[in-house]
């Protein structure tokens, strides 16, 4: 029997955020292992509408592009038998409606598919980063007929963290319908990136001398301002990398602005989107790693950057504790205390060639060993095939 897998998903490559992330690493080793994977997704990125190809093939993963409407997209789909519906992020629509064609043909006695919801943080997001009248609709919508829809239609919840299934769970949604499987990791990680980076490359990164990244796209939700604040507290010397698409043009505006007002034109730099050996390449010789995100319901770029042993200054909220342990593996500080981040920074700084810092390098790097996207895919497949079974 053929197993088949229908993936729905707004965005996909180009766009190469952490929900598009996952999905590449893990259904493409899916492909390989025999699945045949078909993704439906919308032919917009996140600054333009309707420019992507209606059909192409991405490392094994056949994808299909519809157009963006008011309402959301509306893919057509032929199912076979015992194929797998694969519903990413929480969007009203179209999944609204899968759910609910769900819910009847399981009444009609007509359901021969599986509905599988990863909602990547989607179903319990920071509300107070969305526009006041969205936040009113979605979050109503999420703590009344999403929870209903959740229990009554999908035979499987797979949260990429602890926090984001008691998130769930404490919402309503029932505990056996939800399975931890968290984010993976590029096997490039582990791999010798100097040696896969051209000379142009390492120039240009030496050229940034002494710097902090965050990688990320560039959104309010990712709280840049305060590391901006605190690098203005910070040596000269010290610059600050902006790894990531634009998300929101209008934060960007802002995030300029205060660039502009702290005299930190030159020490800021907005890098854009990097990808493979360039982006760890960049993550390996940074000083540090600095995340202060409002939420996060895993966060892959930190994963990332303990792969290169970073010490990692993230916001202590959500699920960025359960990556980094306070003075264990790195640093958890308040959200939005420019005070603590600036000495937390400068601390790092100056300890750079201390047991301390050298021991919290080297566990990062062993910690991530055993994280790779090719043994999340193997836990999905093992998972997926006894959703089938049933």
């Amino acid at each position: 029997m053929k197993k088949n897998i229908i993936i729905i998903v707004k965005y996909f490559f180009p766009v190469a955020a952490g929900i598009e992330t996952n999905i590449m690493e893990t259904y493409s080793e899916l492909a390989k292992s025999g699945w045949n994977v078909n993704l439906h997704t919308t032919t917009d990125t996140l600054t333009e509408h309707n420019i992507l190809k209606k059909e192409e093939a991405i490392r094994g993963i056949h994808v299909h592009r519809w157009s963006w409407h008011f309402f959301g997209f509306f893919p057509k789909l032929h199912i076979p038998d015992h194929s797998l519906i694969c519903l990413h992020n929480f969007n009203i629509t179209p999944h609204f409606f899968f759910m609910l064609k769900s819910i009847f043909d399981k009444g009609l006695r007509k359901k021969n598919y599986s509905l599988i919801l990863t909602p990547h943080g989607g179903f319990t997001p920071e509300w107070s980063t969305f526009p006041l009248l969205q936040r009113v609709i979605k979050s109503f919508y999420h703590r009344t007929f999403g929870v209903l829809l959740i229990n009554a239609s999908v035979d499987g919840v797979r949260a990429v963290s602890q926090w984001e299934k008691n998130e769930m769970i404490s919402n309503g949604v029932k505990k056996e319908l939800v399975s931890v499987m968290s984010n993976g990791i590029e096997n490039m990680a582990f791999e010798d990136i100097d040696d896969q980076v051209t000379t142009e490359m390492k120039e240009k990164v030496a050229g940034y001398g002494k710097y902090l990244i965050q990688i990320g796209r560039i959104h309010t939700i990712k709280n840049f301002e305060t590391t901006i604040k605190a690098l203005a507290k910070l040596p000269q010397n010290i610059f600050f990398l902006i790894v990531g698409p634009v998300g929101e043009p209008e934060y960007k505006k802002k995030l300029v602005q205060l660039i502009q007002k702290l005299g930190l034109n030159n020490r800021v730099i907005f890098y854009g989107v990097a990808r493979g050996a360039e982006k760890y390449y960049l993550i390996k010789h940074a000083q540090m790693m600095v995340h202060m995100a409002i939420w996060e319901s895993y966060c892959n770029v930190v994963h990332e950057g303990m792969s290169q042993g970073l010490v990692c200054i993230v916001s202590n909220n959500t699920a960025l504790p359960l990556l980094i342990k306070h003075k264990v593996n790195g640093y958890c500080l308040p959200t939005k205390d420019v005070a603590k981040l600036t000495n937390q920074i400068q601390y790092v700084l100056k300890n750079k060639q201390s047991a301390e810092i050298k021991k919290i390098e080297k566990e990062n790097i062993l910690e991530v060993r055993e994280h790779s996207w090719s043994s999340v895919a193997k836990k999905m497949d093992a998972w997926y095939t006894s959703i089938i079974k049933k």
